[in-house]
């Protein structure tokens, strides 16, 4: 598989496009040397975006029972662009909901019937004038949009009409469109099923009530997951001083959050000194504040920020990923900055930006107090200051 050019995702939202797990598609590069991730000074996996449709045409050929191995030798074949005449030739029927094929204008004859529509009790069949074959079609609506049709005063129409079988009170809807046909033989119009008008406005609240409880246990899970992670920093604080408790805050946050890491910069005469990282992908570093505005402007405004390309890399950041810069204060004071290493743009505001700011404050604390301990071991006539005992 080549390197492609082009739009490249991480390897979370690759996944997601594709339907293969992180781990599956590590399995495969491993094993088959597909797909191919474009990787940068070591830092995580990228996938080419149109390499997605490859990946997705080998599970589905390995979900038939394809070796993968022949099933990737087959994506690295040159195809054909658009679509065979095979798949044009099922479309019908594999379509889910009811579809019929009438010849017109008159006599309206029904020329096929997918198996969606014939499955239902009462639905006309293949061969059947459809005045005859339906009751409720002369003078309906239906009727009306089936002729304007036929005649080519229109493209395509939508209509209201009793449910197939005829023993429902509910209504359904339908599309109705004209096809090309060859030379010499009858118009087409294909009738294509909605559904149930009262079932379709329940389908409608149901996907938007659904959307809604997706984006809310999203949300709960978020907060759960950063409520974790502070109770586990606040056990820290109290056991942990100097650079381990540094250390051991990195580690909590990328075990607890979504960073792929994380760091903490000590702010010391306009520079921001930070060590190594847990993942390595920053530092270790001395940046010049006033030298990157962004930075500067995090520090001035506390709050946090995304960093400009230049700035994450002067701490050491990969090209392809992206840093949070989070702002370490207490009573004014500037303390340094918490830098989250991301593998793409997470928003920042409500409850995830009120939880960055009790991070921020607890580290800043624990800073503030580890130099107060170590002010007062120097401070002349104390234990183990100048001139203790």
């Amino acid at each position: 598989m080549q390197e492609s050019s082009g739009t490249q995702v991480s390897a979370s939202r690759f996944a997601t496009l594709t339907g293969v797990s992180r781990e599956r598609l590590r399995t495969w590069e491993r094993r088959y040397g597909f797909p191919r991730p474009l990787r940068v000074s070591g830092g995580p996996r990228r996938y080419a975006l149109v390499d997605a449709a490859r990946v997705v045409a080998v599970r589905h050929a390995a979900e038939e029972g394809v070796p993968l191995s022949d099933a990737i030798a087959a994506t690295n074949t040159t195809r054909p662009t658009g679509i065979s005449a095979k798949t044009l030739e099922v479309i019908p029927e594999r379509l889910p909901v009811p579809l019929l094929l009438v010849s017109g204008p008159a006599p309206m004859r029904i020329e096929y019937v997918n198996p969606a529509l014939a499955e239902r009790t009462g639905s006309p069949t293949a061969g059947a004038d459809l005045v005859d074959a339906l009751p409720w079609f002369p003078g309906s609506e239906c009727e009306s949009a089936l002729l304007a049709l036929f005649a080519g005063f229109a493209r395509a129409r939508e209509c209201v009409h009793p449910m197939w079988s005829g023993h429902s009170a509910a209504t359904a809807r339908s599309l109705l469109y004209r096809l090309p046909v060859e030379p010499g033989r009858s118009p087409l119009v294909a009738m294509v099923d909605l559904g149930a008008t009262d079932e379709r406005d329940l389908e409608n609240e149901l996907a938007e009530l659904r959307s809604e409880n997706g984006r809310l246990t999203e949300l709960v899970e978020r907060r759960d997951r950063w409520l974790v992670a502070v109770s586990e920093l606040a056990a820290l604080f109290q056991r942990e001083s100097g650079s381990a408790l540094l250390l051991a805050t990195a580690e909590t946050i990328i075990h607890r959050l979504p960073p792929i890491d994380a760091g903490v910069a000590i702010y010391m005469g306009g520079e921001l000194a930070l060590g190594t990282t847990t993942r390595g992908l920053l530092g270790p570093c001395m940046v010049t504040v006033t030298a990157h505005a962004d930075i500067a402007a995090v520090l001035r405004n506390g709050a946090p920020a995304w960093l400009e390309p230049s700035t994450a890399a002067a701490f050491g950041a990969p090209a392809d990923v992206l840093v949070l810069a989070v702002p370490v204060a207490v009573v004014g004071e500037t303390l340094g900055a918490i830098l989250l290493v991301m593998e793409g743009p997470r928003p920042i505001d409500g409850e995830v930006g009120q939880l960055l700011t009790v991070l921020s404050a607890s580290i800043g604390f624990a800073l503030l107090r580890d130099r107060l301990v170590e002010g007062a071991r120097r401070e002349p006539g104390r234990p183990g200051g100048p001139g203790g005992d």
